[in-house]
């Protein structure tokens, strides 16, 4: 991509206190979207928020996996409202919801059934002529808080939607990692894994740019070092925000790049076994890496050997052979899943043979389709990918 977006991001213990010099003055009404679980945690966010001189209004109707229903009725609170700040708070589930209901919201000529054809990167959506958009992210993972993407599901057809505008990236995103103390250990290692995949996934697609590999590099070393502390010690505040700041810094990177294969592979996961999406990049991501450097790549895209090579030597391993290099850190990535409880397979997973045989080939279709294959810097389709899942279910 030529170009380089982002929010202006407020972060560290504390930062709760400068929201309000960033807001005032730019509105009187503000909806602050959430689900239910953490609206109680929300009030806190609000009253900052009213502080500023916003009427507040709480919407806690956001689901565990964001659908094109769920943005629809985000939509019609906020026409009801016609606030001028929407506020997501809560994963990335939430965040996607309300970017979503933001696009409906400013834009009511577009149908909500037709929004992953109306919104393409070329779109001029206007948002900010009625309301712009506060990101507070409550888990460490999707990094939506900083990119121009969303995804939905679409549950009548059982499939997943992207969709992508650099209008989309939020105007502020407040990194406040007290909002992530109450993740339990199995949540905080699922989101942690979807940030190492959005780090390789950007760094290794076709679309990855000088800009964007610098802030994959260091996501990923932050979330090797990081990682497993918060899964140990949910209150350990140092490594609370040092995984918050590596999902918003690897969202900035595959937000400027773009996600890739292990991203495809984990939305149709996700639809046909209902697994969460962090665990279903996590999942995925050892057996894409092992993919993209087995096959040949495509001609003018960065050869992804020397690319993970380089995050090897980067993330303290330093063998001497390329080979060498990526075999070991494949490894660390497993190492990293078994410290922190994630399964290694569909059948760790709790994938049975039977649902496997009869989803598999339902799986190479989604998975083909996925956008995120056009990112992918080599070839996989028809009996690979079948292969790939195949393996991915088998476990190394």
């Amino acid at each position: 991509m030529p170009y380089f977006v982002s929010p202006k991001i407020l972060f560290g213990k504390g930062i709760l206190k400068r929201l309000d010099a960033e807001i005032k003055g730019r509105g009187k009404k503000a909806l602050l979207m959430t689900d239910k679980n953490m609206a109680p945690q929300s009030a806190q966010l609000a009253e900052v928020i009213q502080g500023a001189g916003y009427e507040v209004m709480v919407w806690d109707q956001a689901e565990q996996e964001p659908s094109i229903d769920g943005a629809a009725a985000g939509k019609e609170a906020l026409v009801r409202f016609q606030p001028q700040m929407v506020t997501a708070f809560g994963g990335g589930s939430v965040i996607d919801t309300a970017k979503a209901a933001w696009i409906l919201y400013a834009r009511p000529d577009i149908e909500v059934q037709q929004i992953g054809k109306e919104v393409s990167p070329k779109s001029r959506l206007n948002l900010r002529e009625k309301a712009f958009f506060l990101a507070v992210p409550t888990t460490s993972g999707t990094g939506s808080e900083c990119t121009w993407a969303v995804v939905l599901t679409d549950k009548a057809k059982n499939r997943k939607i992207a969709f992508a505008n650099n209008e989309i990236v939020p105007d502020l995103a407040l990194l406040a990692p007290e909002f992530t103390v109450g993740m339990p250990p199995g949540l905080t290692a699922s989101t942690g894994m979807d940030v190492l995949g959005h780090a390789f996934d950007g760094f290794t697609a076709r679309q990855q740019t000088d800009f964007s590999d610098g802030l994959c590099l260091q996501a990923m070393k932050m979330a090797f070092s990081w990682l497993p502390k918060a899964v140990k010690d949910g209150g350990d505040m140092v490594a609370r925000e040092k995984m918050q700041n590596a999902a918003a810094i690897a969202g900035m990177g595959f937000g400027n790049s773009n996600t890739s294969l292990s991203h495809a592979l984990a939305h149709s996961l996700g639809v046909t076994f209902h697994i969460s999406h962090g665990r279903s990049v996590g999942l995925a991501l050892i057996y894409s890496l092992d993919y993209i450097t087995a096959n040949p790549h495509f001609e003018n895209t960065p050869d992804p050997k020397e690319k993970l090579a380089s995050s090897a030597r980067f993330v303290g391993i330093n063998n001497a052979s390329d080979q060498e290099a990526i075999k070991n850190l494949i490894q660390k990535i497993k190492f990293l899943m078994e410290e922190i409880g994630e399964p290694l397979s569909l059948k760790e997973a709790g994938v049975s043979p039977n649902q496997f045989e009869a989803n598999l080939d339902d799986l190479v279709t989604r998975a083909s389709k996925d956008v995120n294959m056009y990112s992918t810097p080599c070839e996989c389709q028809g009996e690979k990918l079948k292969d790939l899942f195949c393996r991915m279910w088998v476990g190394y």
